[in-house]
């Protein structure tokens, strides 16, 4: 099918026209179907057996328990001659390669980052990505084929919705010899050696890569040496038989494009891809899971601060920024704690040794950029992973010495000062609190006073290098 625009009809006789292609892979492509929330996948294969195949396996998928998911869903199979389906897709969304790879004629890489949405966007999508694959995971399932070409997610550079496509790839976990689908570069090498089904960890795997190149814009095991070097190098590479760009043992494969990664991944997102493309890459049972890389993007996210010169976003703990190298301004950060009343008046917080004293366990943090807005989400307020995860309860704004709190869910918080001397309420009406560089600050409780909740501390922390 080319790009000119076509008509299909589906079973029940409805007729449809296909508008712009909006992904490609190599069992077919994706088009947008005109006048409604809908795509429609027209796969390659059109022969008998490849038709009763797909039409068993979205019979099977529309009885998954797949409803709580960002999954599009398979609604209605197409009329010969042409081999494919209908499924929901919401408009204004593109897949996550337009993040990956900049445009052939691109000069101003940063530029192009950040019109994209930069650091921060690229972390949340990914994160929310990770969400819905460990969802998919918890039910005993795995998508097979995660890549970013079946990945689509929201065109406006500010949002962040998430939907996977081709869901004819949604499987129970395969036995190794069984056919496998994969797109060339994300299969995991045991798919590749044919020494496995398809499974969590190869998704894992799949994953993985992805997000390194989304943030990078360089795939972690395309070095200068398989770039430069003779095809079936590349194969060995995906096999895992080459060192990825960053081994810190072997530097025989090392990558001389794209975004730093000093830039692009905080300590514990290095950390992690090393366990995903060292250990990980030959022994499936070392590679971390998605449920892992899920917690980790979030985090990261958090920890983003915005550039005011050049709007780019960072993380906190460099000192300047480095798109641009502007000193990093004042900015809070909203520390959560764990609060255990049955610890005794006193002595609440939750805490673990730390040489010849003890400090608060914190358990996540956010970072809140003077006249910047951020919100508080159940997955910060009380943990919850997934979809409700992303539900907003409080909202944040930083200016000049004051934090504005709001409540976004109808609920009402409890703000205790320091001492516990004196309290107020967070409702929906604005209340703002004034910060000291460096002093304990107002405490936001999180849940009854009478149970084990989080707590929300905020910390001013200078600008420049402190």
């Amino acid at each position: 099918m080319t790009s000119v625009t076509r008509q299909v009809t589906d079973l029940n006789g409805a007729r449809h026209v296909l508008t712009r292609q909006l992904g490609r892979g190599g069992q077919g492509a994706v088009f947008e179907v005109k006048g409604g929330r809908l795509a429609a996948k027209i796969i390659f294969d059109s022969s008998p057996s490849r038709r009763e195949q797909l039409r068993n396996q979205l019979t099977a998928v529309k009885r998954l328990p797949l409803a709580d998911l960002e999954i599009a869903r398979p609604l209605e199979m197409l009329r010969e001659p042409v081999l494919g389906y209908l499924m929901e897709l919401l408009t204004g969304m593109q897949p996550l390669s337009a993040l990956c790879n900049p445009p052939k004629a691109t000069t101003a890489v940063a530029s192009w980052y950040f019109q994209t949405g930069g650091l921060r966007r690229r972390l949340a999508l990914l994160a929310r990505t990770a969400d819905v694959l460990s969802a998919l995971h918890g039910k005993g399932l795995v998508y097979s084929d995660p890549s970013p070409h079946n990945i689509f997610v929201s065109e406006a550079s500010d949002a962040t919705e998430v939907r996977f496509i081709d869901s004819d790839n949604i499987h129970y976990v395969s036995s190794a010899g069984l056919p496998t689908v994969f797109t060339p570069g994300y299969g995991a090498p045991e798919l590749i050696r044919g020494a496995s089904g398809v499974n969590s960890l190869t998704d894992a795997h799949a994953f993985a890569v992805l997000t390194f190149q989304t943030l990078s814009l360089v795939h972690p095991l395309i070095g200068d040496a398989v770039a430069n070097g003779p095809p079936e190098r590349e194969e060995e590479a995906f096999a895992g038989a080459m060192p990825w760009v960053d081994d810190p043992s072997n530097s025989s494969n090392r990558c001389s494009i794209g975004i730093p990664r000093s830039v692009t991944l905080s300590a514990r997102l290095a950390e992690i891809s090393q366990r995903a493309f060292g250990a990980g890459l030959a022994e499936p049972l070392q590679r971390p899971g998605v449920s892992e890389w899920a917690e980790r993007l979030h985090a990261a996210a958090d920890a983003t601060v915005l550039c005011q010169e050049c709007h780019g976003t960072y993380y906190m703990n460099a000192k300047q920024c480095p798109w641009c190298d502007a000193p990093r301004l004042g900015f809070v950060v909203a520390e959560f704690q764990l609060w255990d009343p049955a610890l005794g008046e006193g002595s609440e917080l939750v805490s673990r040794p730390s040489g010849d004293r003890r400090r608060p366990v914190i358990v996540a943090a956010l970072a809140l950029t003077d006249g910047e807005s951020r919100v508080i989400t159940r997955r910060l307020a009380t943990g919850q992973a997934g979809r409700d995860g992303q539900r907003p309860v409080i909202d944040l704004k930083f200016e000049g010495t004051r934090v504005t709190l709001q409540s976004l869910d109808g609920a009402t918080y409890r703000l205790t000062s320091p001492t516990g001397a004196r309290s107020a309420s967070v409702g929906p009406k604005p209340l703002s609190i004034l910060l000291k560089h460096d002093e304990a600050s107002w405490r936001l409780h999180l849940g009854s006073p009478d149970a084990l909740h989080r707590v929300v501390s905020f910390t001013a922390r200078r600008g420049g290098t402190k």
